[in-house]
């Protein structure tokens, strides 16, 4: 006498942040959407119903999963020597010395999609875009309670972030008001909002060049 077995329950996938939000039948369907994607946030459901209720209700704050975490090497990461953090996100900005025109960026690290890009701005310096990119990232992460590191190739940039100031040199004009507004908004943001992200120092000697890099550099 054949035995026929019951049909293994299945579960429903919501991903609320991925490359496609949406419900999905499957893990291999809801992987899809995750892997690879900063700051990804999914949650696996019993039936359709669970899962559309949950879907609509929005990303809750706890018993939320993450693509994990892992350290790979990169393309150009030496031998014998350990990569960055993944996921993650890479800033990195782009001034031209000679005019002052900055602006800055950030990717995934893994995959150098972009997630953001500002400017151009006049009367700036390369420190300042890589501070404003650091904060932007921090910013980006707190509205979707991501957890991320970030990582800058400016050692300047790090040690303002820490402490909520950007001490530049560049002066206030008529041409970078925009620039200096944008500035204070990023310091107030800084002392008035907690992050549980690690801002690291990119380390290009051992892993090439930052994955943000705008490629200009002569």
């Amino acid at each position: 006498m054949p035995i026929t077995r019951a049909p293994k329950k299945s579960k429903w996938y919501v991903v609320w942040i991925g490359h496609s939000p949406g419900l999905y039948p499957s893990w291999d369907k809801c992987r899809d959407q995750v892997e690879g994607y900063p700051g990804s946030r999914y949650r696996a459901y019993d039936t359709l119903a669970e899962a559309k209720e949950a879907f609509e209700k929005g990303l809750p704050r706890q018993n939320v999963k993450q693509a994990s975490a892992v350290q790979v090497p990169l393309g150009r990461t030496k031998a014998g020597t350990r990569g960055p953090i993944v996921p993650s996100i890479s800033v990195d900005a782009a001034c031209n010395m000679t005019t002052g025109v900055m602006e800055y960026r950030g990717v995934d690290t893994q995959t150098g999609a972009e997630l953001f890009r500002m400017g151009p701005f006049n009367g700036s310096s390369n420190n300042l875009g890589e501070f404003l990119a650091v904060v932007h990232a921090l910013g980006m992460q707190k509205k979707i309670s991501g957890s991320l590191p970030v990582y800058t190739d400016s050692r300047t940039a790090l040690a303002w972030v820490r402490k909520k100031h950007a001490r530049s040199t560049v002066a206030l004009s008529d041409k970078n008001s925009d620039l200096f507004a944008l500035i204070t908004r990023a310091e107030e943001w800084l002392k008035n909002n907690s992050y549980e992200n690690r801002v690291l120092k990119w380390d290009t000697d051992k892993w090439g060049e930052n994955p943000a890099d705008f490629g200009r550099k002569r």
